[in-house]
């Protein structure tokens, strides 16, 4: 039996005008619905348009607002540093309080915060240097490279106000932060705070741990002296227990 082939009609040219009419129709029904759309949130969709370009347009102002904000404030923290550096103490924080009071949001906003600190305990103001660290500590927690610092001459702060616990504390919060570049001094000053406020084992316990944790530390070498110095002015039996342990 032989098998006959479909052959596939050509389309005729009627066929292809008449899906070419349907297309166009198609489009237009499509284009038509579309523009009602619009027309019924147009002004939602001109009022999100213009928002975003609004926003373009802030977003790049504030860009180069803020670089300019950093410059000018830069400018005034070199004066600041210069007079803190002179001892003018009065006219740096003068200075590094413009810095405040105009660039609050600038990169040397922290930076000036922390130097009011320094130049009120350089010029003998510890309780407004507690202040300011205080309030460094509450806003800018986020400053890894300062904040030991910080925590280290605010333990300055309340040693000079005699206030031997909170001063221990600063000083032990500055040791312990991750990354601290003061954490061997600042244990340094911790023990030499117990020294002196008669907790002669505490004293021992942190000069120890200066010099086994920092032995490279050039504090380690003061702490090796005043540790045999403490050691030697207090009972075997009263030391610290690690101690008595290495006498053995």
């Amino acid at each position: 039996m032989k098998i006959k082939k479909k052959v596939k009609r050509k389309k005729d040219i009627k066929d292809i005008v008449v899906e070419t009419a349907e297309i166009q129709g198609l489009l237009q029904d499509l284009l038509f619905r579309l523009s009602q759309v619009f027309e019924r949130y147009r002004t939602l969709v001109l009022a999100s348009i213009a928002a975003i370009v609004i926003l373009i347009i802030l977003g790049v102002g504030y860009h180069y607002l803020s670089l300019r904000w950093d410059r000018e404030a830069s400018v005034l923290e070199e004066s600041a540093y210069s007079s803190y550096t002179e001892g003018n103490y009065q006219k740096s924080i003068s200075l590094y309080q413009e810095v405040l009071d105009k660039y609050s949001g600038s990169e040397s906003a922290p930076v000036a915060m922390y130097y009011i600190g320094n130049s009120y305990l350089a010029s003998g103001q510890s309780e407004k240097a507690i202040g300011t660290y205080n309030k460094f500590i509450k806003d800018h927690d986020d400053q890894v490279i300062i904040l030991p610092l910080v925590y280290l001459n605010l333990g300055y702060s309340y040693l000079n106000m005699k206030d031997y616990n909170n001063a221990i504390s600063a000083f032990k919060q500055a040791s312990a932060l991750k990354g601290s570049l003061v954490a061997d001094r600042a244990a340094y000053e911790s023990a030499r705070v117990y020294e002196t406020a008669g907790d002669k084992v505490s004293a021992i316990d942190r000069y120890e741990y200066l010099v086994k944790t920092y032995p490279n530390s050039p504090w380690s070498q003061d702490a090796s002296a005043k540790l045999n110095k403490v050691q030697g002015n207090i009972p075997k039996d009263r030391q610290p227990k690690d101690h008595q342990q290495d006498n053995r």
